[in-house]
């Protein structure tokens, strides 16, 4: 807290300034703030338990994530080998480098006439679970939820944003300087020439920035504009070339399923795109379209090699997020597998660090809550990685593995129906979710901690005013304004009459005014109201939602009794639900990320996310005490969805 703030001009400040002050963002990070503290602490404990040798009778699964973790932190091994795992990757005649091959010859000699685009973006998807140009997914269809349908978008490029590459500011101009020197870099670092490196990646970033102009804009896709239901046969017809069912066959049969055929159904989600991208690259020479996408996959395995690459790409990460340091290796390395394997992390997190009676507790609420029930199923959790065998002294090899195993085991589930009853967010997650598709909020075990889940020795006030908001977040975005198109079976429907849907826009274009007028002094920007707007509808629902179900259990559990106050503050329990928000909310960080986050993110920036949401509120004035003319009072102004 920062008690010189006038919390009725901003609660913000007097919330967060302490904390701010006392946790500048570290060298290693390009923000820093609670949930990266706590994320942080999951961390930890999660280290120490990969840490720890492997007891008679450990999960099989345990012990290959335990392999793996000693894999990631084997410096020497990583650093003998150097290159060496990459450059073995490069020789496969699907992912041979222009630019690197004519450098080294031989089996990395790339040979244009054997060349082909669709076997190389397949191969891509199989064995490195990595799409590039074509975003392929399997997800559940948004007409009929209970089915899983294939689904192709564009795919994100590598500047922070679009606008990136076409720019005139000195921020974008420095990014696409610091691009192309990564680029360069990177391919002499693996054998390339100097100067072969500069002309070709000059040619690669020239295709990049043309690409970026054929993405569709942000305002432009929305769930009726992305679905866009097709067979392969009529996809083949509308874009006639590429070989769209040749791609999908082949990303497909490891499965060992029957065939994909001609009348196959998918959704394409970007027409337009796909149109303009294959325009486009039958206007570019193929060796710069094949120099593009072997680019963009070595840049996605490079973390795996030694020092000499990460500290290459801190280098462009200093300039693109402001991140002036590497993250200590084993820090790196729990992060990774974490988000890796799922399956035995989850398994170890739960089993040493989860007690049930939060589990309980918040079961009255939500269905989805800590963790699906098959993390303590031995059998499913071995299953998921039987066909995988680790090596101490073979970390890249390792993870190609199990990027093998992610891209099966996301094709694997179209045949299947879709299990509204489970759930696939890791234990280990510091966050919470909504899905449209499955009508459910999710409240991983790492989100059930303080400062969101207080536990029964605090007082009511702190964790409705964290988790409690939080809770009320994540159902207000089954009406927020993408939320509300689907119906309470996940699908994507016409239920709302035309009189309330233009009610709903006309109190949400209020908030997109309102938020359109917040200016970030770390981004140097205003915050891009319409695209945040399903958040900040999120936000004010959430708030006015927990707060009234505080007030409702002070009035059923305690006969309306205000709970004792916590000593030493002067704060009452309806101040601490707002100050226990605003804690959760407290976020730093560095003005490239700032910049980007404004520019590409879902989310306002957090002062405003806790200054937007409470000037509406009228019980925060009240328990505040803010006259009319303040900051953190709006009265008539204030704006109101739900």
């Amino acid at each position: 807290m920062d008690h010189e703030v006038d919390p009725c001009e901003d609660f913000y400040g007097f919330g967060c300034g302490g904390w701010l002050r006392d946790h500048p963002v570290p060298e290693t990070s390009n923000s820093y703030g609670i949930y990266s503290w706590l994320r942080q602490h999951v961390n930890n404990k999660l280290k120490e338990l990969l840490k720890a040798p492997s007891p008679p009778g450990e999960l099989e699964a345990v012990t290959k994530a335990k392999v793996l973790y000693r894999s990631c932190i084997n410096e020497t091994q990583i650093e003998q080998l150097d290159s060496k795992p990459m450059l073995k990757t490069l020789q496969q005649p699907e992912f041979r480098w222009p630019v690197v091959g004519e450098a080294l010859g031989g089996d990395w000699e790339w040979l244009p006439g054997r060349w082909d685009l669709q076997k190389t973006l397949a191969a891509m998807r199989v064995q490195h679970s990595k799409n590039v140009l074509i975003r392929l997914s399997v997800g559940p269809d948004d007409k009929n939820s209970t089915h899983h349908i294939i689904k192709l978008d564009q795919e994100q490029l590598i500047l922070p944003s679009p606008e990136d590459y076409a720019a005139n500011t000195t921020s974008a101009k420095a990014y696409r300087a610091a691009l192309l020197s990564l680029m360069v870099d990177t391919a002499v670092m693996l054998g390339a020439t100097e100067k072969a490196a500069r002309v070709q990646m000059e040619e690669v970033l020239a295709f990049e920035i043309k690409l970026a102009k054929k993405l569709t804009p942000f305002e432009d896709r929305t769930s009726e504009t992305m679905y866009n239901k097709y067979t392969l046969s009529r996809l083949q017809r509308l874009i006639p070339q590429f070989d769209w069912l040749a791609y999908i066959q082949a990303v497909w049969r490891p499965t060992g399923e029957p065939v994909i055929s001609s009348s196959e159904p998918v959704i394409v989600r970007a027409p337009q795109y796909f149109k303009d991208l294959f325009k486009l690259i039958n206007a570019t020479n193929p060796r710069t379209v094949a120099n593009y996408v072997q680019w963009r996959s070595v840049l996605s395995r490079a973390t795996a090699l030694s020092r000499r690459f990460l500290y290459r790409y801190l280098d462009y990460s200093r300039v693109t997020t402001g991140t002036t340091s590497l993250m200590s290796q084993t820090d790196k390395c729990v992060g990774y597998i974490k988000n890796l394997l799922l399956l035995p992390t989850g398994r170890l997190f739960i089993d040493t660090h989860f007690q049930e009676d939060k589990k309980h507790m918040a079961d009255a609420v939500l269905a989805k809550v800590g963790y699906p029930e098959f993390y303590l199923n031995d059998t499913y959790v071995n299953e998921d990685l039987r066909q995988l065998s680790f090596s101490e002294t073979d970390y890249y090899g390792n993870i190609m593995q199990v990027f093998g195993h992610i891209a099966l085991e996301d094709v694997r589930r179209l045949r299947k129906r879709v299990q509204r009853t489970e759930w696939y967010t890791s234990p280990t997650t510091v966050n919470a979710f909504y899905s449209s598709s499955t009508n459910q909020i999710r409240f991983p075990a790492g989100e059930l901690q303080k400062p969101f889940f207080w536990g029964k020795e605090y007082p009511r006030s702190l964790s409705y005013g964290a988790i409690g908001v939080i809770v009320g977040h994540e159902l207000t975005h089954g009406f927020d304004n993408n939320g509300r198109k689907y119906d309470k079976n996940g699908n994507l429907d016409h239920w709302w009459s035309n009189s309330s849907i233009k009610a709903f826009n006309d109190k949400s274009q209020c908030v997109v005014n309102q938020y359109n007028n917040y200016h970030s002094e770390e981004a140097d920007h205003n915050v891009l109201g319409k695209r945040t707007l399903a958040e900040n509808i999120a936000d004010n629902g959430g708030i006015r939602e927990a707060f009234r179900a505080y007030r409702r259990w002070i009035q059923q559990n305690r006969g309306g009794k205000e709970e004792p106050l916590l000593p030493g503050l002067g704060l009452t329990n309806n101040q601490l639900f707002f100050l226990s928000y605003t804690h959760v909310r407290c976020y730093a960080y560095r003005p490239e990320t700032a910049r980007e986050l404004i520019q590409t993110g879902a989310h306002s920036p957090p002062k405003y996310r806790v200054i937007g949401s409470m000037s509406n509120f009228e019980e925060f004035r009240k328990a505040f005490n803010c006259p009319a003319a303040s900051t953190m009072n709006r009265g008539a102004e204030s704006c109101r969805v739900w």
